[in-house]
Formats: structure tokens, sequence, C-alpha cells
């Protein structure tokens, strides 16, 4: 198999980035970094965006799934084996991506990396989702269905635990405003109990072979090793001669997203819930992640307006009043494949939703108006932020998640690579600029969630 290499310096890493990409389309990003400890990353360019309104979720129960063995391996031996070097191992899933990991301590035999690899390879290629572990058809009459303890009632259980939490209901709530019908991250990412609670293994199978191929599989190792030796052993574990891929490429489907309108629809919701207390979330269509500048203003803008103690928000609304008028109140900025959003996001007790979201803008409106972001509030975002970055390069797992995030967005490293670099650039009139362009009261998704009892009383 011929290899592309390149060599990419990355922030805060006294070597470079080695970038190897292989004909059938895997990739493979190494990091040297010294010391005791590795991270393996395997970044799946799939999660939510790929979904449909019949197997929506499918993502996220296949990542359960995966951990519930192979031809090689039974149930329980993945886990097990990493317990026993002092590995720890998760996944996630989210609407651009699946990821799984493994960080554990170097030997000097190299047997502890050898065997990680290997087990997280042969999981990523070769998982047999056996029936079993599936699960029966959910029945919702059934009260011994919940003791059958495999994967579907497990995520059938989370699904309940978020339906449950208010943040999560008026972020769906804001999100399904944001998008129009047809579009991919429209649906949540967890899904729900009648599509988990009935789709078949076939159907996962299918998902499975389809998405995790190698033109859509990107995997990260940090840690002290040579380059060579250790090419060798990823392509020896990551071998895709010998599985059954579809291999549809992931630009296929994105291709066909549909444009997000301009906001001339529904763009306030009130939600009601059994809570003491009441919610309020703003989102705002924000820069396409491949605008690196754009980006980078819009987080200096979020640090300025809603985070951390000094910012304007928490300044005027938590702490500058005799008696706080919000419980708590924040901002930031999510980077997508298909366009970033921005949030801003409150509890408050004492108010109505409507004088909540009226503080809220005031503060927005004199950030984008008659008291833009001095010089003075841009060099200690700008300062703050760069401590924050550095502290993403410290260890080995928080490079890998950060090169893995920046590949599945902009489809290599180099969000990751060039980000300091255009903090560093970044102008205050560029700032301000951006924090006009993006946070007007017309393009705001605004969903309130207040007690029931309030309803009743009115």
């Amino acid at each position: 198999m011929s290899t592309k290499q390149a060599r990419i310096p990355i922030p805060f890493c006294k070597e470079p980035a080695y970038q190897l990409s292989y004909d059938n389309g895997f990739t493979l990003y190494f990091v040297p970094k010294r010391g005791e400890v590795f991270n393996i990353n395997t970044w799946v360019k799939t999660g939510s965006i790929h979904e449909d309104d019949q197997n929506n979720g499918v993502s996220h129960f296949l990542e359960h799934l995966m951990f519930k063995g192979t031809e090689r391996f039974k149930p329980g031996e993945f886990d097990r084996a990493m317990e026993s070097m002092g590995a720890v191992i998760n996944a996630a899933t989210w609407k651009d991506f699946t990821f799984y990991y493994i960080t554990g301590p170097k030997d000097s035999a190299g047997n502890n990396f050898a065997t990680a690899l290997d087990m997280h390879a042969d999981m990523l290629l070769h998982s047999t989702i056996p029936d079993g572990e599936v699960g029966p058809v959910y029945n919702p009459d059934d009260p011994n269905y919940s003791g059958a303890k495999r994967e579907r009632s497990v995520v059938i259980e989370e699904i309940g635990m978020r339906n449950d939490q208010p943040w999560t209901k008026i972020y769906n709530a804001v999100n399904l405003m944001m998008y129009p019908d047809a579009h991919p991250y429209r649906r949540d990412v967890i899904g729900t109990r009648q599509i988990i609670g009935t789709i078949p293994r076939e159907d996962i199978i299918r998902y499975y072979r389809t998405w995790y191929s190698p033109k859509n599989m990107t995997t990260i190792v940090v840690g002290d090793f040579d380059l060579e030796t250790l090419e060798a052993q990823v392509l020896k574990c990551f071998n895709f001669d010998d599985v059954k891929r579809h291999g549809v490429s992931e630009g296929s489907l994105l291709e066909k997203a549909p444009a997000i309108p301009a906001p001339n629809g529904n763009r306030y919701q009130t939600l009601t819930g059994e809570y003491a207390t009441q919610f309020l979330i703003s989102g705002f269509h924000g820069p396409s992640p491949n605008d690196l500048e754009e980006t980078i203003a819009l987080d200096v803008v979020s640090y300025v307006l809603g985070e951390g103690r000094s910012s304007r928000l928490t300044q005027e609304l938590l702490e500058k009043p005799e008696k706080p008028i919000f419980n708590a109140l924040s901002t930031g900025q999510s980077v997508y494949k298909l366009g970033n959003v921005f949030y801003i996001q409150g509890n408050f007790s004492d108010i109505s939703p409507e004088e909540a979201q009226k503080l809220v803008w005031q503060e927005v409106e004199k950030l984008c108006g008659p008291s833009p972001i001095t010089q003075d509030e841009f060099s200690r975002a700008v300062k703050a932020m760069k401590v924050d970055f550095a502290e993403t390069s410290e260890t080995a797992s928080s490079i890998a998640e950060s090169l893995g995030e920046s590949v599945v967005t902009v489809g290599d490293i180099s969000h990751y690579a060039h980000y300091l670099e255009a903090l560093t650039h970044v102008t205050l009139e560029k700032v301000n600029e951006v924090a006009r362009k993006y946070l007007r009261s017309e393009r705001a998704y605004t969903a309130v969630m207040i007690p029931e009892e309030s309803v009743s009383d009115n």
C-alpha cells in the first residue's frame, strides 16, 4: 500500500506531527511525545449527520455495541485487558463523528501498546455485534424488559435520563428551529425510544459496514515511538483487506445537505417542566469551520461576553447586582463541519423569561453597538485563550482529541496546527466586526423552559 507522507508542525510539540495517507483512504497521524503514556484515537467520520428518520440514533447505539466482542475476543475481554494494564478507554458520538480511544502506560517491552493497538483495531474492523448483546425489541408494557440489561435497554434508559434534563430539552428545541426539516443536524444524536427499541440488528450491521470504511477512518497515535516501527504495527492491525465494507464516502451525503435558510420562521419557543428554576438558550449560526480567522474571532467574542468571572454577562448579571439575577450564565461556540453555532445559555429564578432575555440582549447589543470590545478586554481574552490552548497540549489524550476534532470538521489537522498562530494575528477590529456580523437579534433562535405551575397560575 503506497503512502503519502507529510510533516506538520503543531504548537507546543518539540517534533512535528506526521500525516500518512494511504490509497484506500485511511489516514494515520503520529505525534511524537516523550514520556511513559501513549494515546490511540480513531475517529470515524460519521455520527447523526449520516442518519435518517428510520435509523436516528444508530451511530450512538453502534458505539455501545462495538465493545461487545469480535471473532478473536469475546465480550468483556477488551475491557479486562485494558483494565489490567491500567489503561483508560472510552468512546463518544456527536453530530459529525464517532471516536474511540485508549490512554495507557508504556512498558519496557512495548507489550501494552501492541496489545492495546491490536484490540482497538480489531474492535473497529471486526466487531460481531452479537444478537444477544443487541437485546430484544423494546416492549414498554413489559415490566421485566429493563432487566435484560442488553445494550438496547441501556441506550433506552439513557434516552429517558436525557429526556428528563432541562438543558437537553431546550437545546433540542433550539436545534429544531435552527435547521430545516431535511438538514442532517436537525436530529438528536441519541435517537428516540421508538427507533432504538425496534431497529433490527441487520440495519445496525449495514450501517457499520457502510461508514466504518478506511476512507472514513483516521487513527491518531501520540507517544514515544519510532515512526517506521509504529506505521508497520498500525498497518498490520488496520488491515482492511479482509473486511467487508460498502465504503460510502462521508462526502456523498453531505453534498445533498440543504442550505441553512435565513431566519424567517419560528425563532422562539416556550417549554414547561417540573423544575424549580427557569432556563434559556439562544443559538446563532456562525462561520464555517474552514474560516479559521472568523472562528477564532468569535471565540474571543465568547470569552469577553460570557466565559469566566471577568466576562460582561457574569459581571453585570451574576456578580454585580446585590442579588444575582441569574444563577448561571455563559456563552460558547460549537464547531461543526456544516457551520459553527454560537450559544448563550442561562438559568434564572425570580424574573420572567421575557425580562431575562431582555437583560441578556442589552449586554449583547452594547457589545455589538455603543460599547464594543475594548483593547484591554481583547488582550486579556487572547492571553487567557493562549493559556487554555497550551493546556490542551500537555497530555497525549488532549492532543489526540484536538487533532481528531480538526480532522472531522475541516478534513485535516490544520485547524489545530494553525490555531495559535491565527489567534496571535487576529485583530480587535476583526473581533468586533464578527460580533456585529453574527450576534444580531434577527439571527437568534431562543427556547426557554419555565415551571409548569407558571402556566397554571396564568
